[in-house]
């Protein structure tokens, strides 16, 4: 297990060198001037010379990187100019904890919604619930996260009133209302996520309630509620448990859109007004935490696999 760890530790390295690399290369070739959006376009060609300089964007493009890459080694995420000259690790990583927080509710949610419908609709196969079950999945799979989201503010925020529309406050200044401001994007992702979660729940459930040793468990007369559920279910839920750690560590860098729209300051957000004042190291460390974070979860699930089947340990 430990050399297994090793490798996968070292795989996880090359795929964030190749991440920092290709996040580099991409952010100093698009159009747009870091120091024009740091001092607007009236300003004097001398001091866009000098903000150029304090980035280090007049040196060649190979001795950014390098000095880039060293920085990183080394734990400096830099400085973000075009920020109130604010370091980068003091923007990424409270941004990082909101999503977390936001994507660790969600899953929960949506792993809640996922267990019990995909165990119904595999246990009532082609029965009115499974169909109910499989329409209702396959519509909130089809629907863009932003329609449910905006869909949900009018409804929960402005008919009834019930719910603010979105912002963000501490948990320590005002709980009651931090909470609610949970509420609708967790709803929002936590319903979105369970669909492909739920389907992969039927899926698991229907090929375990159909092999031999289940089969023999009934022969033998063993109750069906233990089969499906000390039986059934642990092995139903090793392909789950992938498809939810895939899904949490893609949560941690795809939620743009969810954080836009309920003005939720977390990573998604934070990188896209980033990329409107072109700031290029806070957007790289973005990226690059969003990258390490499904390196290390990929990592957890395939360690967790284990404990849930004696047979992977031991290959």
């Amino acid at each position: 297990m430990k050399r297994y760890i090793a490798r996968r530790l070292l795989q996880g390295a090359v795929v964030m060198w190749m991440v920092a690399t290709a996040v580099f290369v991409i952010f100093r070739i698009v159009p747009g001037d870091p120091a024009a959006m740091t001092l607007g376009f009236d300003a004097p060609p001398e001091a866009y010379a000098a903000v150029r300089r304090q980035l280090g964007l007049d040196d060649p493009l190979f001795i950014q990187y390098f000095r880039w890459i060293g920085n990183l080694l080394r734990g400096d995420l830099g400085i973000a100019v075009t920020q109130r000259n604010t370091p980068v690790a003091d923007l990424v990583f409270p941004a990082l904890l909101r999503t977390l927080e936001l994507a660790t509710l969600s899953i929960l949610v949506a792993v809640a919604i996922a267990i019990p419908l995909g165990m119904m609709a595999a246990i009532h196969e082609s029965r009115w619930i499974d169909h109910a079950i499989r329409f209702v999945t396959t519509l909130a799979f089809s629907m863009p996260t932003y329609v449910l989201a905006i869909g949900l503010l009018l409804v929960f925020a402005d008919v009834w009133a019930v719910l603010p529309p979105g912002g963000y406050v501490t948990f320590g200044d005002d709980p009651v209302r931090h909470l609610k401001l949970l509420v609708l994007p967790v709803v929002t992702i936590g319903t979105v996520t369970a669909a492909p979660l739920t389907r992969f729940m039927r899926a698991g459930m229907l090929g375990v309630l159909q092999a031999d040793y289940v089969r023999t468990a009934r022969a033998k007369g063993v109750e069906e509620h233990r089969i499906r559920y000390r039986h059934a279910f642990r092995n139903a839920a090793i392909p789950l448990m992938t498809e939810v750690g895939v899904s949490f560590g893609m949560l941690v860098g795809g939620m743009v859109v969810i954080e836009q729209i309920f003005a939720w300051p977390g990573l998604g957000w934070l990188m896209i007004q980033s990329i409107l004042t072109r700031s290029f190291d806070v957007v790289q460390a973005a990226v690059l935490l969003s990258a390490a974070f499904f390196v290390v979860i990929n990592l957890i699930v395939d360690i967790a696999y284990s404990k849930l089947d004696p047979r992977i340990a031991r290959s």
